[in-house]
């Protein structure tokens, strides 16, 4: 799939469902898809972008989820405002904010992995001339 645009904007009476876990997954492939195109290493990811309505997600669901950032995360570099992993475990809640959090840091991965791809480009290659003169183009 392509990048879909994270919801950012999310308002404590939001609930996060079936279309949004799939989203953060689908971006977090993306993500690291994009960033192993740019010739970084980053593992294979186990990711599920097959939610339904009926779909019912568990701790662990959401815990690979935030393993799965956290590894792009590792592999790459940490950008600035990376919010880190939590461990989710039974009763703790799960909000608005975490849904910005999750949202935030894959975007912000993305981001910055647009930013070192543009990076690339303004550090110049080696051009031999034909007098034998090596010039560094930019």
């Amino acid at each position: 799939m392509a990048w879909l645009t994270p919801k950012l904007d999310w308002l404590p009476t939001d609930s996060i469902n079936a279309a949004d876990f799939n989203r953060i997954e689908n971006n977090t492939a993306e993500v690291a898809a994009y960033l192993n195109s740019i010739s970084y290493s980053i593992p294979s990811l186990t990711t599920n972008t097959g939610r339904t309505k009926t779909s019912i997600d568990f701790l662990a669901d959401i815990n690979r989820i935030e393993q799965n950032l956290e590894t792009v995360r590792a592999h790459f570099l940490t950008p600035p405002g990376y919010q880190g992993a939590e461990t989710w475990t039974q009763g703790k809640g799960f909000d608005n904010a975490d849904a910005i959090r999750l949202e935030q840091n894959v975007k912000l991965l993305m981001e910055y992995g647009l930013l070192v791809y543009q990076s690339f480009l303004y550090c110049g290659a080696t051009i031999c001339g034909d007098t034998g003169v090596i010039y560094v183009g930019i």
